[in-house]
């Protein structure tokens, strides 16, 4: 266990601090610390990207844990951040989980992260607060997932309350500020579905390059017609050099559908998107 993290009898706080480097032609960890509940696995190179994957050997994350993640990819290297399972936020005791994660991209370099869903249990409480910062020539492509709970076991929107904030910028200025509170109260018109959906997944993927100024309108067509009875998909810029794409569905099947091809047609201008996530 690492020496910043703290347990109580209910709780622990832990956190991981990763810099990534471009060193003798590949990319490389120069700094990295984790402690309890985060672990990683060894980083394999695949000849483009360095892949890195974090593990949580526990059952997900319980009521007063408090996370912190701090990603830094310098110039010229290349991160895939992605994590081993599904991430699931157990029922709130009390305190909620508070997570806080902050990724710094130089000039010249990429950035992908590519999460499993976030699956909050009935009575789950969740803040999280995510600041990306992103130089101007820097590459990065952050995805997430939700779903609506446990829904094999039958809890659907049975959370207490997720609170989710993003900030992203683009060499220290701010193009997109997001903030969530998804409750009980607001559940009924925030995740408002066609007739025939029993649930509302969402994805979205924020993704910033200097590629992305030659994106004309026929390319944000070509993602949203990705579109089908079983998920809905928008795509918007958000600058010359940054464009999000947000995925509603009815089903985690499709979600994954939608965002697998979001990335495969994204790599056509991000060549770095042709390394696979599941790799290691």
């Amino acid at each position: 266990m690492g020496e910043n993290t703290h347990r109580t009898a209910n709780a622990v706080s832990g956190s991981l601090s990763v810099d990534a480097v471009h060193r003798n032609g590949q990319t490389c960890l120069d700094s990295v610390f984790c402690s309890v509940p985060f672990h990683i696995s060894k980083p394999y190179w695949d000849g483009t990207v360095l892949l890195l994957q974090v593990a949580n050997p526990t059952a997900g994350l319980f009521s007063g844990d408090q996370l912190s993640c701090r990603v830094q990819v310098k110039e010229n290297a290349a991160l895939l951040f992605t994590n081993q399972g599904a991430s699931r936020i157990h029922p709130s005791t009390g305190a909620g989980v508070v997570s806080e994660q902050t990724f710094r991209v130089s000039d010249k370099g990429w950035l992908e992260i590519f999460p499993e869903l976030l699956i909050p249990y009935r009575q789950a409480s969740l803040i999280q607060k995510t600041v990306v910062n992103v130089a101007d020539g820097g590459r990065a492509y952050l995805a997430e997932m939700l779903a609506p709970g446990r829904t094999a076991a039958g809890e659907i929107y049975a959370y207490e309350k997720l609170d989710w904030r993003f900030h992203l910028f683009l060499h220290d200025r701010p193009i997109a500020v997001e903030r969530a509170e998804i409750s009980p109260e607001t559940i009924p018109w925030m995740f408002a579905s066609p007739p025939h959906w029993q649930h509302i997944y969402y994805g979205c993927v924020w993704i910033v390059a200097p590629e992305l100024e030659a994106m004309s309108s026929a390319d944000f067509k070509e993602i949203e017609d990705l579109s089908c009875d079983e998920c809905l998909v928008g795509a918007s810029r958000l600058a010359a050099t940054a464009i999000v794409v947000k995925v509603v569905s009815s089903s985690s099947i499709p979600l994954r559908k939608a965002l697998q091809s979001t990335r495969s047609r994204m790599a056509a201008l991000l060549p770095f998107l042709h390394s696979n996530p599941h790799k290691l």
